[in-house]
């Protein structure tokens, strides 16, 4: 992104409401593309803001996945947050390591949440480069559902959204 997004305004972004719309729970359906699976559904947030929430999943391994909270703007896109499986690498949050500060280092294998921040833009990292460990979700399913709940995803109604059994995922 050309802009740098302040963590104001990435707050502001993420907390938007996102109202999913009404056929939300089939455009959960994963589509073969390559060595993976996916889908991908467009929101228009309360405010105007463009999203998009996508997900990618390893063929071979279910385990191996990302769940994206994308923000749109203009021909621009910006990682917000992102739920990870567990990859086959080690994560190290670099600007914490350059500047001495203790690092959250993440295990291979470990489930973990992406955050987008203003000083990993500021100092030239991608946007969304700090991460934590997640145990809140343990599971491309759970990854979908707690992003939905952190990040203003709304049914059409206005009430929260749950996968259910019957979802496809």
């Amino acid at each position: 992104m050309a802009r740098l997004l302040t963590d104001g305004e990435i707050a502001m972004l993420v907390q938007e409401r996102k109202p999913l719309p009404s056929n939300w729970r089939r455009l959960l359906a994963l589509r073969t593309k390559g060595a993976h699976q996916e889908f991908e559904i467009p929101v228009t947030g309360g405010e105007g803001h463009a999203f998009r929430l996508v997900a990618r999943r390893n063929s071979r391994n279910p385990l191996d996945f990302s769940v994206i909270l994308m923000f749109v703007d203009g021909d621009e896109t910006a990682r917000l947050r992102r739920n990870n499986g567990a990859h086959a690498s080690d994560h190290a949050n670099k600007w914490e390591r350059d500047n001495g500060i203790a690092a959250w280092l993440i295990e291979r294998g470990s489930f973990h949440r992406h955050f987008a921040t203003e000083r990993y833009q500021a100092e030239g990292f991608i946007i969304d480069g700090y991460a934590e460990p997640a145990d809140d979700y343990h599971d491309f399913p759970g990854a979908v559902d707690d992003m939905l709940r952190q990040c203003g995803f709304t049914e059409p109604d206005g009430s929260t959204p749950r996968l259910g059994l019957g979802d496809a995922l």
